[in-house]
């Protein structure tokens, strides 16, 4: 399916970057945001920054050659690096948290691929995603907070970065909570970052478990503990570990009481978050940071979007240096007369156990992602945890919504026999997503009608 803008001419296409603690990911974007590839290399852990700088390089090189002979061309790079940066000389001036400290990442990028190269902090280009094209997409200002290894925030009102004097604007990380707390990554004291963050949580359950406490996650990492994913306090979470529990409530009470914070200093329209950590843990860590926001005795003259989960995922800082990619060459997503519109696919044909998208017909229950993928839908989910598929919970909402669309379209069935539970709507609000849920012939129509960002779930029959 060819990509087409407003005018039917082949959009053009961008690599946007993400430098993380623990891979480095490279994806390949059109210009309305549709993700046409991701490549993905782990980041040096032990290297130098000759070994980061090379494992960007290879990372973007892979991407690049699925551009292939595609009508739109590669037109610029977006790079964002967790660490302080001058944008304007594409210089990494110093990363905490890995080797690249003092790396002229810009030139070096463009010297070898010949396009224009847009670099920024992490945390200012995720918190441009999610206005782009995530839960802040209609929101005024945004303070966009990422909890991955370290946390990472930016600040953007009306479509435009807020970096600062020094270009160390919204490094909330970096917030000293805690005076004589334990040492950041940054060499200063009491951080966010060295309270909330992954590497934070990594080290309260090391020294809990020197100390003697038990935890499933010695089982789940083969008594391992040097590195634990966020998917892995997940299960410790699901499993009821007391220790992980008790740990991920205190990082999660930081994080509300930062949110307070950041709502008494600039007072933004939403607050959103994002990162490994919160999209593994949101279902425990939410209501905690909810409750404290919500118990603020201090009000404003007006109700705000107030807080809000990242709508994108592991996509936002990688579409927000598209963003920024897209502002450098002068076709800023912000600006009405450079709106892109995605393609998607149509929905030709529907009777009672059988539909037809894109001229494929199926006679099952089908997904279409924000990506115009469509995919049978995996009933067995619904089935073990309901009883029935006619329940749709947050667990297969993440699959359907990835990507981050502004409407979800659920087919209902014939009689209308399909419904979402309560965590499945609160899934859906904490990230501004819309949800019209109608009897399956409505939805269609609707779904062929709707001009937003769209995705589906179709019952094709009861």
């Amino acid at each position: 399916m060819a990509r087409t803008n407003g005018n039917a001419e082949p959009q053009r296409l961008y690599i946007g970057v993400d430098v993380g603690g623990t891979k480095v990911q490279a994806s390949l974007v059109d210009e309305s945001g549709g993700i046409v590839t991701r490549q993905r290399c782990p980041t040096p852990r032990d290297g130098g920054s000759e070994d980061v700088a090379a494992t960007i390089q290879t990372a973007i090189d892979d991407a690049v050659k699925k551009v292939g002979k595609h009508p739109g061309g590669l037109t610029a790079i977006g790079v964002a690096i967790p660490g302080v940066v001058d944008p304007d000389a594409g210089h990494v001036v110093v990363t905490p948290n890995m080797s690249l400290t003092d790396v002229a990442i810009g030139p070096r990028l463009r010297d070898q691929f010949d396009v224009p190269i847009a670099v920024g902090n992490d945390g200012n280009l995720g918190a441009l995603g999610e206005r782009w094209l995530g839960s802040a997409r209609n929101a005024t200002s945004v303070l966009s907070i990422c909890v991955g290894t370290g946390i990472g925030s930016g600040f953007v009102q009306g479509g435009k970065l807020w970096r600062g004097a020094r270009e160390a604007a919204g490094e909330i990380g970096h917030i000293v909570m805690r005076i004589g707390g334990p040492k950041c990554g940054c060499g200063n004291r009491g951080c966010f970052e060295a309270l909330a963050g992954r590497s934070a949580v990594e080290r309260d359950i090391r020294e809990a478990v020197a100390a003697g406490r038990k935890t499933v996650l010695t089982e789940l990492t083969d008594g391992d503990l040097s590195i634990i994913r966020s998917s892995l306090l997940r299960r410790a979470l699901e499993a009821e570990d007391e220790l992980v529990a008790e740990i991920m409530h205190r990082a999660a009470e930081v994080i509300g009481a930062a949110c307070l914070t950041v709502r008494h200093l600039i007072d933004p329209d939403v607050i959103v978050l994002g990162g490994g950590v919160m999209e593994a843990c949101s279902e425990f860590m939410m209501p905690i940071i909810e409750d404290i926001v919500g118990s603020d005795r201090l009000p404003g003259a007006r109700q705000s979007g107030g807080v809000r989960l990242s709508a994108l995922g592991d996509d936002a800082v990688v579409l927000g240096a598209v963003a920024a990619a897209r502002m450098l060459v002068g076709h800023s997503p912000f600006k009405k007369r450079f709106v892109a519109r995605p393609a998607f696919p149509e929905i030709t044909h529907y009777e009672f156990g059988e539909i037809t998208i894109a001229g494929k017909a199926y006679d099952r229950d089908v997904c279409i992602r924000v990506d115009g993928k469509v995919k049978k839908r995996d009933k067995a989910v619904a089935k073990q945890q309901y009883g029935t598929s006619h329940t749709v919970g947050p667990e297969e909402l993440e699959k359907v919504c990835r990507g981050g669309p502004e409407v979800l379209i659920i087919g209902a069935g014939e009689s209308g026999m399909v419904e979402l539970t309560d965590e499945a709507r609160h899934f859906l609000e904490r990230r501004a997503i819309e949800c019209k849920l109608l009897p399956t012939g409505q939805a269609v129509e609707a779904y062929n009608q709707s001009e937003r960002r769209r995705a589906a779930l179709m019952h094709l029959t009861c």
